[in-house]
């Protein structure tokens, strides 16, 4: 007995060798054929491994790798699964059921098996790559921000947490500190591209636009098949303003990738900077096209064609970037504000109902209800609503948030007069980050230019030459902002032979032909030939028939654009027959009302930060006013707001004798032509649809004492204007 059992024993142990043998070498034999690609050979040993009970970590991972590779997610998750449950204390199994549950775009369930994966290996760099990477694609920068905190401590020299940290830092507008990381990237790794990319994008944030173009410049140099860099380029390019410069690289981005959606985005937000909204809404369209879920194209899209007037294409924009993404809230606040500026103020009440997280948007829903409470004159309500909101909440929120809260707060405080206050508020809405991008000291050049011209209007030959008739019968309503063009602007649009074209680049554009096409300065334009005059003319005439309205049989276009003053030497130049609509108001409620506003930031309107430049401005626009008018034969009629409030129908009834025209009884019902309007491009899109107020005249008493220093420029033109 004794005899038989150890010959039992020997060949059990023999057996036992010969499969650990025959296992080894099977495991050799499938790791080979997965080396060299035979995936499908690899992949059926390493499944007859698993059913035969081997136990080697490697021969589970490897199969579940095969099936990832083949996009076979599924099967890959059950063997890791399995992983899991054969090996509880593999950090690996974890990490690659996180990967692929990203590739699932299941983010927060990722984020539990990166977590565990981490804390079965504390120094596992792989995981704290993608637990950072969930983070950032659910946008959850805070958490984001506290991992890369901890990853610097424990990997001090991997490139990507550097730069990782230095991008979600911007996110969380930690400008300065980003900096400091990027640079820390490339002092580590100076040949890193990627690196002085990422650095040049948050020193033009920064607005060390000298430094952003340089280091831009190196990042090319590194890698110039970089599409990314050459639209990032465009983007410094565009804040500087050279917007020919910025054109030309995004447009070489987009020759580097056809289907580079980020460059056909900006070059149409480009155009849309340029007024020139039908290439703007070309370019975003096709940003949007190659990528549907483009969610800031999207918005944009909104944008423009709400600019366009094509409303209803507008509102399902702002829609679809909702679907895109129900948790990006700046899609649900730019609907809320489309709703807001075209007076649909019952869509926005139910839009701000659904709403399903109100907790953590309460305040933002807040101020579009204090908002409305507002512009249905509940003002006691409106500042209980908003006097609800912290002053510290939107610190960590989007500029844009800061800006509207300021500015909705202004007016409610204005309405229940608590005009110190008030005052206040309106001077932090006007602490918009993108006028550090602009340049005040421009717009006053571009004035000084046409005044310039004047020098060399008798030495001009061309301009007695010429006798311009066009078929289209040009108006021209000017002035300066906010003191009642939109008002009259509706009111004239409601007569049924006047068309009215608001605010668009039209005479911008021809400025632009002069001075890239042609060469020549705006102070120079006297020395524009015949030839050269007649393309300018018939360019502007083309441009008019794209925003005119083709329903409407019109004889007269009224081109509406305040700023357009100082442009009336070209005006004149081009159209010597136009009529001159020249609005005016008290100059210092048009001050005040300039102030108040949160307009687009330009380098026009950054001169409307505060009283005292606003007032400036004002003073250098009336000065030229009163050159142009010495020194140009206009055929001109003054338009006072205040005379429009106190007697409607004779003034209006002037107006329409100087355009040779007759009274039309749907004048009376320039609100409803308003309201059918929808979107009006100018901050007095609320006001033109209520019944004509005066409380607008003489607002400035309430803030008098802010003007000590702004009635050296306004006095004069109060007695000028016979105020």
């Amino acid at each position: 007995m004794k005899g038989f059992g150890q010959n039992n024993h020997q060949q059990k142990t023999k057996k036992f060798i010969n499969t650990i043998t025959n296992e080894k070498k099977l495991i050799s034999e499938a790791f080979e054929f997965h080396t060299n690609g035979k995936l499908k050979e690899a992949a059926n040993i390493y499944i007859f491994l698993i059913k035969s009970g081997c136990k080697d970590l490697r021969v589970h991972l490897n199969l579940g790798s095969i099936y990832e590779y083949k996009r076979e997610y599924k099967e890959a998750k059950s063997i890791y699964l399995n992983v899991i449950k054969v090996f509880p204390n593999s950090p690996e199994g974890y990490l690659n059921i996180g990967q692929i549950l990203q590739q699932e775009s299941e983010f927060k369930k990722a984020i539990d098996f990166f977590k565990k994966a981490i804390n079965l290996k504390p120094d596992y760099l792989v995981a704290y790559q993608n637990l950072i990477r969930s983070y950032i694609n659910l946008r959850l920068f805070h958490e984001a921000e506290n991992i890369l905190k901890k990853s610097t401590e424990i990997f001090p020299e991997d490139l990507n947490i550097l730069v990782n940290y230095g991008c979600v830092l911007k996110e969380l507008g930690k400008y300065e500190s980003s900096e400091i990381y990027f640079k820390k990237s490339i002092k580590l790794n100076p040949n890193s591209a990627i690196s002085y990319l990422n650095l040049a994008v948050i020193q033009k944030d920064l607005n060390k636009l000298t430094d952003a173009e340089k280091n831009i410049v190196k990042a090319i140099k590194l890698n110039p098949n970089s599409a990314l860099a050459y639209n990032n380029f465009g983007n410094i390019l565009k804040d500087k303003g050279s917007l020919m410069e910025a054109e030309k690289s995004y447009r070489k981005a987009i020759d580097l990738n056809k289907d580079f959606y980020l460059a056909y985005n900006n070059l149409g937000s480009l155009f849309a900077t340029k007024k020139d909204l039908i290439s703007a809404e070309k370019f975003t369209q096709k940003a949007f096209d190659i990528n549907p879920k483009f969610q800031l194209a999207s918005i944009n899209l909104g944008v423009i064609k709400g600019e366009l007037n094509k409303l209803d294409e507008a509102e399902s924009y702002f829609q679809k970037a909702i679907k895109i993404n129900k948790n990006y809230l700046y899609a649900h606040i730019s609907l809320w504000n489309f709703y807001e500026k075209t007076n649909n103020l019952e869509k926005l009440k139910n839009q701000l109902k659904l709403i399903k997280d109100k907790k953590n948007h309460k305040y933002e829903l807040l101020l579009f209800e204090s908002r409305i409470s507002y512009r249905e004159k509940d003002f006691d309500l409106a500042k209980r609503q908003i006097d609800q909101i912290p002053l510290n909440w939107f610190e960590s929120k989007e500029n844009s948030i800061r800006i509207l809260f300021w500015s909705f707060k202004a007016f409610i405080e204005e309405k229940v007069k608590n005009f110190d206050l008030a005052y206040t508020c309106f001077s932090n809405s006007q602490k918009n980050e993108k006028y550090k991008r602009c340049d005040p000291n421009s717009f006053i050049s571009y004035v000084n230019e046409y005044s310039k011209s004047i020098d060399n209007i008798h030495n001009s030959k061309v301009k007695k030459e010429i006798n311009v008739k066009t078929k289209e019968r040009l108006v021209f309503l000017i002035g300066f902002p906010r003191s009642g063009t939109t008002l009259l602007d509706t009111i004239l649009r409601s007569h049924y032979q006047i068309d009215v074209l608001e605010e668009q680049p039209l005479i911008y554009s021809v400025e632009n032909i002069i001075k890239t096409e042609f060469k020549i300065a705006l102070s120079e334009i006297y020395n524009l030939n015949k030839k050269q005059l007649d393309y300018l003319r018939n360019h502007y005439i083309s441009e008019l028939h794209k925003y005119k309205d083709t329903e409407k049989k019109s004889k007269v276009f009224v081109d509406k654009y305040p700023f357009q003053t100082v442009c009336l030497p070209l005006i004149n130049l081009l159209f010597p027959e136009a009529k001159i609509i020249f609005t005016h108001r008290n100059p210092f409620d048009t001050v005040l009302s300039c102030f108040q506003q949160t307009f687009e930031p330009n380098n026009a309107m950054a001169n409307f930060t505060s009283l005292k430049t606003s007032a400036k401005i004002y003073d250098l626009t009336m000065q030229m006013w009163v050159l142009y008018k010495k020194s140009l034969k206009l055929d001109f009629v003054m338009s006072r707001y205040e005379t429009l409030l106190n007697d409607f129908d004779e003034h209006v009834k002037m107006i329409l004798s100087f355009l040779d025209l007759e009274w039309d009884e749907n004048i009376k019902n320039y609100r409803n032509t308003a309201l059918e309007r929808g979107k009006i491009n100018t901050p007095s899109s609320s006001q033109v649809v209520q019944p004509l107020y005066k409380t607008s005249i003489a607002k400035w008493k309430n803030y008098e004492k802010y003007f000590s220093d702004s009635k050296i420029f306004l006095e004069k033109w109060s007695r000028y204007f016979e105020y």
